[in-house]
């Protein structure tokens, strides 16, 4: 075994391996040939493949007893085993789908057309596959059948576009007579290099990505500056994109996209005057169920020729139809077929996928030879990694033909990737690590600066100076939306005072949270209590000589354009208010305050809907019952399972109480919907829905640390039911562990005189609940107290940790998920203070012994 050039050569490349697919290659039996010799090559330079290791073996075959001898050269590809980029590699199922394309797909593609009298080649012939040791492919070796690759630096000229654009259309509508025949393609051609599952691995390098490349492209010419600006903050709303424009729609046409269409993944064959005579396609590794436009995207922005890419745009479109068209027409495609016009439209509508093409293939076709160029060292963070990237990027070549592509994105609204309705820098200051949403930009303040500040005097012009933006929360203190503090400066342009002020921007949850949008309806219940509720409450005591505040001012609120988004006063600027240590807990002062509030708030709610004002479903009736079930079901069971898991553990838990606990925990948030629906012959109130001490500001007089009032924050989850959500919420969660049972019949006291004080002062027209009810009431919703104290209390205990994620409370797949879930769930603080509840809440009948009706459990 030789190689004419240095290669690592897998121990499992024998000659035994190669002797079945010399066998198939020379159409003879395993008997009648012996292998002599193998010479192992690279099959391709560096640069030209990065997907997987590929090997030419010239293979030297004795056939009849030693009587023939014959060179037979193979390609073989195998899965790289490597460090970063495996993972990306496995996840896309690049082999499982190359596999299956090869020795199904297109020996199916091209007996379509032998059924037509046409012999088309899709690709070279597989001789072998298999998928141990590893993923391996043995194909006929195309350079013996004289054909080549095109030369990728320069690009392909009008007659290779044209013979690349045939092929592609005979493959494409083969594929879609293939699904009109035989049904769907398997699951893994639904998904291309963008899929869901590959979220995490894009967002581990996007962030240092966009710096570089930001940095990069400030020092193009050709407005190289303005673009760098539009991108800048792009981070994973750009994946969110790519996702949505990938995906099928089974409303319109589509095929079986190559995926990978680039130059250096066609190879072609030539007569002796340099004519071409054929083409084949190799390398379907990234094979996608889509529009065929994401295969004309990917070609034409990496591997057109520079000075025809845009001035034949719509030749080549134009072109590549007519072939799609004709072919559809040989081969009886009965189905729904798309105009030229649809295509253009289609082009268009998903040409984020020719920009993107032009930033991440298109620089790797126009670069000059690397020595080490691999997906690893893309990926890499190091200095390496940077320098390739920065050889990628800064080539002349690269650089040079950039800027008529940028040009021509920019004018067709390729950068408003989140469809805003425009393309604009955000003119705002912030850390380059923190994605901001698109839309958040300094025009996004212009009408919340005439909330803040009041109409502009005549003759006045103001002008928004400067808007610097942070996150407005760390780790582990919110966890149902995102926070900005946005700073912003305004130049009264006639006197050139400068006022300052600051807001709070609250912008819609990501990942789990946000996938439940839809039923939670969060933005729309907060929306609801600052536009109409809390001002309603308010006016309420106003009425009665009695200033009342119940949350920050609300300066602008967005429903749906561009987001659900509310602009909040932020009382935290000057130092007024601020909010407690949760891991500590609340003092006496501190929790009267909040009831006294509270008691305010329920108070209120309760005239207001006696004056006969209704509220909405999304507050009350059936559905905010079952979207608060559903919302228990989805995101809290899985995070109370994995507590009952670390409580296995717990010495302190009696075997049995342990049982009960686990039974309890089976269909416990039905049990709760059940329980907080409310009754009509008990009192009810607008609860606040998700009180604990992260959704509370204290405010503080000048030189005191003696809270002397207190607002609400996070309205996201009111509902119309007993009041007792809002103080089991409460005060399992948030009081001082050494007040929280010792203090309980007081609390209750203190809330209560507060409650029927004000239920009084603004003329509720309804019997007032007395003390002894609401003990009844505490009693009868204990259940509600014992999973605040076990997950809301988890949460206000946890450490100040990176890993601190709704994501990773409720799922712990990742690893980030295992260690949050195990500071949060697991740590010493939770166990001590359980040690205490819980026999508290056993001793009430909570659980319930064998999920027994308690009136049958022995005492």
């Amino acid at each position: 075994m030789s190689s004419s050039k240095p290669v690592a050569i897998p121990e499992w490349m024998t000659s035994r391996f190669f002797v079945d697919a010399i066998a198939k290659a020379l159409n003879t039996t395993a008997n009648e040939c012996a292998i002599e010799h193998l010479d192992v090559r690279p099959a391709t330079e560096a640069g030209d493949n990065f997907v997987s290791i590929m090997y030419r073996v010239k293979v030297t075959v004795l056939l009849n007893g030693a009587q023939d001898r014959q060179i037979v050269s193979l390609i073989v590809k195998a899965l790289p085993q490597m460090g970063l980029s495996e993972e990306i590699i496995l996840s896309m199922n690049v082999f499982p789908k190359e596999m299956a394309v090869y020795t199904e797909i297109l020996p199916a593609f091209e007996a379509l057309y032998r059924e037509r009298g046409v012999d088309v080649a899709f690709g070279p012939h597989c001789l072998k596959h298999c998928n141990e040791p590893t993923d391996i492919i043995v194909m006929e070796d195309l350079q013996d059948r004289n054909f080549q690759m095109a030369e990728r630096q320069k690009g392909l000229d009008l007659e290779h576009c044209h013979t690349l654009l045939r092929r592609l259309a005979q493959f494409h509508a083969a594929s879609a007579v293939y699904y009109e025949r035989n049904g769907p393609y398997d699951d893994k051609f639904s998904e291309g290099m963008y899929a869901e599952k590959n979220r995490a691995m894009f967002e581990q390098f996007q962030a240092q990505h966009d710096i570089f490349m930001y940095e990069t492209m400030c020092k193009w010419p050709n407005n190289g500056k303005l673009y760098a600006e539009l991108m800048k903050r792009w981070g994973m709303d750009m994946f969110d994109a790519m996702l949505r424009i990938t995906k099928s729609d089974p409303a319109k046409f589509n095929v079986l996209n190559h995926g990978d269409m680039w130059c250096n993944n066609m190879m072609f064959q030539y007569d002796d005057s340099g004519k071409i005579k054929e083409i084949t396609l190799v390398d379907f590794q990234m094979c996608v169920w889509s529009s065929p436009v994401i295969d004309l995207h990917y070609f034409i922005f990496s591997s057109v020729r520079a000075n025809l890419k845009l001035r034949e745009l719509d030749h080549l479109i134009s072109f590549y139809y007519e072939q799609l068209t004709e072919n559809l027409t040989l081969l009886e495609y009965a189905g729904v077929r798309p105009s030229l016009q649809d295509l253009h439209s289609d082009f268009i509508e998903r040409q984020l996928y020719g920009l993107s093409t032009a930033f991440s293939v298109f620089p790797i076709c126009v670069m000059e030879k690397t020595e080490n160029a691999s997906i690893d060292l893309m990926l890499d963070q190091g200095d390496a990694g940077t320098a390739f990237k920065e050889k990628m990027y800064n080539g002349s070549a690269y650089v040079e033909q950039m800027g008529p592509i940028l040009e021509y994105f920019y004018n067709s609204g390729a950068f408003d990737i989140n469809q805003l309705g425009y393309q604009r820098p955000a003119d705002v200051v912030c850390d380059q690590s923190l994605h901001l949403p698109l839309w958040l930009d300094q025009r996004f303040f212009d009408d919340v600066v005439v909330a803040k500040l009041g109409p502009c005097p005549p003759g006045e012009r103001r002008h928004i100076r400067k808007v610097h933006i942070e996150l407005a929360t760390g780790k582990g203190d919110n966890y149902a939306s995102i926070l900005y503090r946005a700073k912003v400066d305004v130049l009264a342009q006639g006197t050139g005072i400068v006022e300052s002020f600051s807001t709070i921007v609250k912008a819609p949850a990501k990942g789990v949270l946000g996938e439940q949008a839809a039923y939670l309806n969060l933005s729309s219940r907060e929306i609801q209590m600052y536009r109409e509720l809390l001002p309603a409450f308010e006016r309420l005591y106003r009425d009665k000589g009695v200033s009342v505040r119940f949350g920050p001012r609300c300066f602008k609120v967005c429903e749906g354009i561009p987001a659900d988004v509310m602009v909040l006063e932020d009382l935290t600027h000057g130092g007024v208010y601020r909010m407690a240590d949760r891991r500590a807990g609340l003092d006496q002062h501190h929790t009267e305050l909040v009831l006294e509030q509270l008691a305010q708030m329920h108070a209120s709610s309760a005239v207001h809907v006696d004056q006969g004002n209704p509220l909405s479903s999304d507050f009350r009736g059936p559905k905010a019952i079952e979207s608060l079930k559903k919302m228990g079901n989805q995101l809290f069971q899985p995070m109370l399972d994995s507590m009952l898991e670390f409580m296995a553990s717990w010495d302190f838990i009696p075997a049995d109480h342990y049982a009960d606990l686990k039974q309890m925990a089976t269909g416990v948030f039905d049990e709760l919907a059940t329980i907080i629906t409310p009754r009509e012959d008990r009192f009810n109130v607008l609860n606040h829905g998700d009180l604990w001490v992260n959704n509370v500001m204290y405010q503080y007089n000048a030189n005191s640390d003696r809270a002397s009032g207190v607002t609400l924050l996070d309205f996201q989850l009111c509902c119309w039911a007993s009041p007792m959500v809002d103080l089991h919420s409460f005060l399992f969660s948030s009081v001082r562990a050494d007040l929280r049972l010792t203090k309980l019949n007081y609390f209750l006291r203190y809330y209560q005189e507060k409650l029927a004080e004000n239920l009084v002062l603004l003329g509720y027209g309804k019997r007032i609940p007395t003390l002894q009810q609401l003990h009844v009431d505490f009693n009868d919703h204990l259940l509600l107290g014992l999973i605040s104290a076990t997950l809301v209390l988890a949460f206000a205990l946890v450490p100040d940790t990176e890993d601190a994620s709704l994501d990773a409370a409720v799922g712990s797949g990742s690893d980030a998920g295992k260690r949050f879930q195990k500071q949060m769930l697991d740590n010493e603080e939770l166990k001590s203070q359980l040690k205490l509840l819980l026999p508290y809440f056993r001793n009430r009948g909570v659980p319930r012994k064998g999920n027994l009706p308690l009136a049958d459990v022995k005492q």
